[in-house]
């Protein structure tokens, strides 16, 4: 175009801006906060006592002054051993001269390691939740999710591979609700291609049998099937696989948190780095199914 100015005067000066601003597309928050138990690990260790149930069925008395028959009580054992997990920031001594109008980095560079803390907190209780835990009196067996506490890729779609269908939850519920586990405290927890599944899928979801999930209409959903639904994409792919989700369903108290130390951050200053500033974050944390039974794997095709 005639007339047009197609480069600056060099003279003219770039502004820039005085403030830190934070990267918003990210998980900020602890999505699984108060969803669990949690308790105080004092050591490098901690085993749970667990007593089972003796059967449903009490023997009838058929005689007066009847022998007694004596009948074991089963035990269980789970452990919880708390790792440590740290985040560390170097500040050099300088740098709040040479960053000009910008402030000092100091506390948004802690905000962002609280965050990181959170995330942290959410894949330690996920990873107890789908991964090995160690039972036994000494914590040496290693336990995983049985074939019967799992909802596979195909289900509800004959031999092919599905995403997040309502066929899956009802599975999920179903699991749950023949090992007798109590529904109060019921959660969810998937990852958002799974939401778009159900949003999708409108066809599942229009039945007046399930009027509850009109919640999708906003683009969310909270509370369906008895279950609190937790989104975050923290829930790990199978492995060996990058497109199968394997989402969660749980009563949250089937799932412990045990913790050392929780979050703390301290600010230091290092003479032997040129008195250079350190923000570390640090937590020491475990956490552990109570039982398998309370635990249901739902595997979903993200790419279908």
């Amino acid at each position: 175009m005639a007339g047009a100015i197609f480069s600056l005067p060099p003279h003219y000066e770039t502004a820039f801006d005085d403030n830190w601003r934070e990267i918003m597309a990210q998980q900020t928050d602890h999505r699984l906060a108060g969803m669990y138990m949690s308790d105080n690990v004092n050591g490098n260790q901690k085993r749970y006592d667990q007593i089972g149930d003796q059967s449903y069925a009490m023997r009838q008395i058929t005689a007066r002054a009847q022998k007694s028959e004596p009948s074991d009580i089963p035990t269980f054992f789970r452990w919880v051993r708390p790792r440590p997990y740290d985040k560390t920031t170097w500040i050099d001594y300088f740098d709040h001269i040479l960053l000009g109008q910008l402030p000092d980095p100091q506390s948004p560079t802690a905000k962002q390691h609280a965050i990181a803390a959170n995330r942290q907190k959410d894949i330690i209780a996920i990873n107890a939740l789908l991964g090995t835990n160690y039972t036994g009196a000494q914590g040496t067996t290693a336990t995983t999710l049985p074939s019967s506490q799992t909802v596979g890729v195909t289900y509800g779609s004959g031999s092919a591979n599905s995403g997040l269908q309502l066929a899956k939850l009802t599975q999920a519920s179903y699991i749950l609700d023949s090992n007798d586990v109590k529904e109060e405290g019921r959660v969810f927890v998937y990852a958002a291609k799974e939401l778009n599944n159900l949003i999708t899928n409108v066809d599942q979801v229009n039945s007046v049998l399930y009027n509850d999930v009109r919640a999708l209409r906003d683009g969310t959903i909270r509370d369906f099937m008895g279950f609190h639904f937790v989104r975050t994409q923290l829930v790990p792919f199978q492995s060996g696989s990058s497109t199968i989700r394997t989402c969660v369903a749980y009563q949250k108290d089937f799932l412990l948190m045990g913790i050392g130390e929780d979050v703390r951050t301290h600010i230091d200053i290092l003479p032997m780095q040129s008195h250079a500033i350190q923000v570390r974050t640090a937590l020491l944390m475990d956490a552990t199914r109570m039982e398998e039974k309370g635990v249901v794997q739902v595997n979903c095709d993200e790419s279908v």
